[in-house]
């Protein structure tokens, strides 16, 4: 059974077979003895009985809170599709301070989500994990500011005070750079879940999502300028999938199922934005969403899901175009040089490519 709260628990080994007394280990040290007695994901069978055993547990760790930003991986729980492929599906919360990709390469989570930049940073520092898909085609990662007193470009934000993850500091500072701008001549101060410091005065800028913080500030009466990051230069995709270079190896079939179980959540997310919102309020979400908010978010997200590459080729799906364009970014900002990171290296287009059959 999937648990949408993500406690730690074991999984992969049998359930009790009183004639048998198998697990799975014990199966492994049999070698290929016992191969004729799998026929489907989920059961075994000997002599007519049908034996379940537990599903494979696997474990995304979220870029932040659990909210309508999430709808299709709590979709995916709710309507049984990774029942269906047989996976236990965990989601755990993120929020300002998480490191994805050291809890990915650590091994304590399977995969995480970030962007086409984080991806090549990642890489650039020495931490082996490669992007194999792309939730949002266009990302909705902007700095918001007061209508009343705007940042539309990064010439403005010399000066200002803005709110911003940690995670995204780098970004930030790799954009003003290759702007020629001084990224030490911007205030950054932490940021929390809610934008309200922003229409209290506190920051000339806030980092967030269009579709969630930006949608808030509206629903509040806010009168907001959003510059979204990809406007400001950084290249495309959000909600971008990675794994260990070891795990794309090694555990492709599982990460393939996974995937599958994924499209098919956030087609339904997409088809049914109202329900999926109230799902998240009442039954997925971090405790407290207000449940007009995540309605008016859960309709955005059709001006970023199914758009560009993935309405040519499906949900998901990842270009690798746009991961060199990543890299050149990084060269130009000064971060790489020429050679030192292949696209290969950061990402591939097999997994998503197979959970669309077209691989």
């Amino acid at each position: 059974m999937t648990d949408p709260t993500g406690p730690s628990r074991k999984t992969g080994s049998f359930l009790s077979a009183p004639a048998l007394h198998l697990d799975r280990r014990s199966l492994m040290k049999t070698g290929g003895a016992l191969a004729g007695l799998f026929f489907a994901p989920g059961a075994l069978t000997l002599g007519g009985a049908t034996r379940a055993y537990a599903a494979d547990q696997f474990i995304h760790q979220l870029g932040w809170i659990k909210s309508i930003q999430f709808g299709g991986h709590f979709a995916a729980i709710e309507k049984g599709y990774f029942a269906e492929e047989g996976i236990d599906a965990v989601f755990e919360a993120g929020g300002p301070g998480m490191d994805g990709a050291a809890l990915v390469a650590s091994g304590q989570v399977m995969t995480s989500d970030g962007d086409v930049e984080s991806t090549v940073r990642n890489r650039i520092n020495g931490i082996p994990v490669k992007a194999f898909a792309a939730i949002m085609q266009k990302a909705p990662g902007a700095i918001m500011s007061l209508a009343s007193k705007p940042i539309k470009t990064l010439a403005d934000f010399p000066g200002k005070t803005i709110a911003l993850p940690n995670a995204t500091r780098p970004q930030m500072d790799a954009l003003m750079t290759a702007a020629g701008l001084d990224p030490a001549s911007v205030n950054y101060v932490p940021v929390g879940t809610d934008p309200g410091i922003l229409a209290a005065g506190q920051v000339d800028g806030y980092y967030g999502w269009a579709t969630n913080q930006g949608v808030m500030l509206k629903t509040r009466g806010v009168d907001i300028e959003v510059a979204y990051m990809n406007d400001l230069g950084l290249p495309g995709y959000a909600g971008v999938l990675y794994a260990t270079d070891e795990s794309i190896d090694t555990k492709a079939d599982l990460i393939v199922r996974w995937l599958k179980a994924e499209i098919k959540g956030w087609q339904w997310f997409l088809d049914n934005p109202e329900e999926m919102a109230k799902l998240m309020v009442d039954k997925y979400g971090q405790r407290g969403l207000d449940l007009a908010a995540q309605t008016a978010e859960a309709g955005v997200y059709k001006d970023f899901i199914p758009v560009g590459d993935a309405a040519k080729n499906g949900l998901l799906w990842i270009e690798p175009d746009v991961f060199a364009k990543g890299i050149e970014f990084s060269i130009k900002a000064g971060d790489l040089k020429e050679g030192q990171v292949k696209v290969e290296d950061v990402v591939t287009q097999t997994l998503i490519a197979k959970a669309h059959g077209k691989a």
